[in-house]
């Protein structure tokens, strides 16, 4: 049941996830790696708690922060007492340092702004202890794909309970500035039939490797591992993903 002022988004987004992203091994990836660290743990764009939940379960002692306070909600039902904090990445601070920060399936693509982009990441770079790392993913960039205007169409259909949810999807895309304007729309049939619709609409900026690498080091940042995918297996051609993991210059 969606909350009063919830955004399609957040009432899909478990689901929607779940059923799509779960099989790229990102979570299991983000925990190994927070095991690896010894935490504590800041997570930048915990959203409802894909990977911040796990993490805790855990044991690692984990903080997230998020911009939607509806979002951060729908965390705490899972994980009461969590601590999770409303704020902007690029200027959240949260008062102390952090043996690895996160950013999990790229919340940074909704950051439109080449300035603002430095910011982020410098503010990453405060919230490092001296030997922390900071890792996060973003998708390796198909210009074709990117670029080409995508009509609407069916990304997925899944089972929620005695309801059947179908997304569906179309893309415009800004290549002057590297945004594609997106729009998600669900439809969820209930079982005697009855179809009630959400819609939601927002821009998504893409990057390229090495404009990556730059932005880090104007952070003062400095890339200590790039992996393709999840598996950590090297960046390539084909690979899927851009996984940086570096640390401070």
């Amino acid at each position: 049941m969606p909350y009063e002022g919830e955004s399609a988004i957040t009432r899909f987004y478990d689901g929607d996830y779940a059923h799509f992203r779960t099989p790229s091994g990102d979570v299991a990836f983000y925990v190994e790696e927070a095991l690896r660290s010894g935490g504590p743990v800041l997570e930048f764009g915990c959203g409802t708690g894909r990977v911040l939940v796990p993490t805790a379960e855990r044991g690692v002692e984990i903080t997230g922060v998020d911009g939607s306070e509806a979002m951060l909600r729908r965390l705490r039902e899972k994980l009461p007492g969590a601590d999770v904090r409303l704020g902007d990445m690029r200027d959240f601070d949260a008062g102390r340092k952090f043996a690895l920060v996160t950013i999990p399936f790229r919340p940074i693509a909704h950051v439109l702004d080449a300035e603002d982009h430095v910011r982020l990441f410098a503010n990453m770079r405060r919230h490092l202890a001296p030997e922390g790392r900071l890792v996060f993913d973003f998708f390796h960039p198909k210009l074709a794909f990117l670029t080409a205007p995508r009509p609407e169409k069916l990304d997925f259909e899944r089972i929620e309970g005695e309801r059947r949810v179908r997304r569906y999807s179309s893309t415009f895309p800004h290549v002057s500035r590297q945004v594609n304007d997106i729009t998600l729309r669900w439809e969820v049939e209930d079982a005697r039939g009855g179809i009630e619709g959400a819609e939601s609409r927002f821009p998504m900026r893409w990057f390229y490797r090495f404009e990556l690498e730059h932005v880090l080091a104007r952070a003062g940042l400095a890339v200590e591992a790039l992996h393709g995918n999840f598996d950590r297996s090297a960046f390539g051609d084909d690979s899927p993903e851009m996984i940086f993991v570096s640390r401070g210059a």
